[in-house]
């Protein structure tokens, strides 16, 4: 569990320094950093119960790594979801330019979970002894 919150709080982290280009507009930046540190939590949520299933897998690294990436991707969209099903925002899927977020938010969980392929490794390697 304390993985996934790493690969979390990492994603997080690149999701802010890969939307600095945003800072053009200040208040966009602004609101999107807030809507993943209020709103981020679902996806967290639901990663690290994917996260868990996936780990007690018997599956090879690769897949593992894979499987993850897929989880990220539904993870991102299941909290973007959530804006529109808590009325945060309205038909969040017609966005416009600001559908580029999740897409962000993917990217820095992806990049995440690559720097986080050793942690993952060995909790591979350890469910193999």
């Amino acid at each position: 569990m304390k993985t996934a919150f790493i690969i979390y709080c990492k994603a997080v982290g690149l999701y802010a320094l890969l939307t600095l280009p945003a800072l053009l507009l200040p208040y966009i930046y602004i609101i999107s950093l807030a809507y993943v540190l209020f709103y981020g939590w679902f996806a967290w949520a639901l990663f690290t119960g994917l996260y868990l299933i996936i780990d007690r897998l018997l599956f090879d690294y690769g897949i593992k790594v894979m499987l993850l990436f897929i989880s990220v991707i539904v993870s991102v969209a299941f909290a973007f979801q959530m804006l529109e099903v808590l009325h945060v925002e309205d038909n969040v899927w017609h966005a416009g330019e600001f559908i580029l977020f999740p897409f962000v938010a993917v990217i820095g969980g992806w990049i995440s979970i690559c720097l986080s392929g050793e942690r993952i490794r060995s909790s591979h390697t350890i469910q193999e002894q």
